[in-house]
């Protein structure tokens, strides 16, 4: 069996389809409202972490292109809900057209798997995999969020 790059690439355009419509009906003041809870983020921090994650992943770790990435600024972000959704299809757009590339690599050309270790060493399905992953954990996060930054206050 095998799980191809037009697999990854549905399933990753699937999840931030989702997210655009868990936010699609925020106003710009919700879409950066954070939740009664100690160490929560808004939906504008969500996304903006698990995009800049999986652009890391695949573009600099399985391409080896140059990461600029500020992981401690993505949790500080803020925006308009347009702002977010634009960032959403641009995040689809890069995929694409990496994609083909994505499908040709057969080793990992950048750095930073070791922060997140796994029991054995990584490959490309695994650090694609594990992108997956990061969008559809960040997605249920968002989802949580959204219901509760909706929720009219008592």
């Amino acid at each position: 069996m095998t799980i191809s790059v037009d697999d990854f690439t549905m399933f990753c355009d699937r999840t931030i389809d989702a997210m655009v419509r868990s936010v699609s009906g925020l106003d710009d003041d919700t879409v950066n409202s954070h939740p009664d809870l100690d160490g929560a983020n808004s939906p504008f921090v969500l996304i903006t972490h698990a995009l800049a994650a999986a652009r890391f992943w695949t573009e600099h770790v399985v391409l080896g292109e140059p990461s600029d990435r500020d992981r401690a600024s993505e949790f500080e972000a803020s925006g308009t809900t347009a702002e977010l959704v634009a960032s959403c299809h641009a995040a689809k757009a890069r995929l694409a057209e990496r994609a083909p590339a994505i499908a040709q690599a057969t080793s990992l050309q950048g750095e930073g798997v070791t922060r997140t270790p796994i029991p054995r060493e990584w490959t490309v399905g695994a650090v694609l995999m594990h992108t997956y992953e990061e969008l559809a954990q960040h997605l249920g996060h968002l989802e949580i969020t959204v219901d509760l930054v909706s929720r009219p206050r008592a």
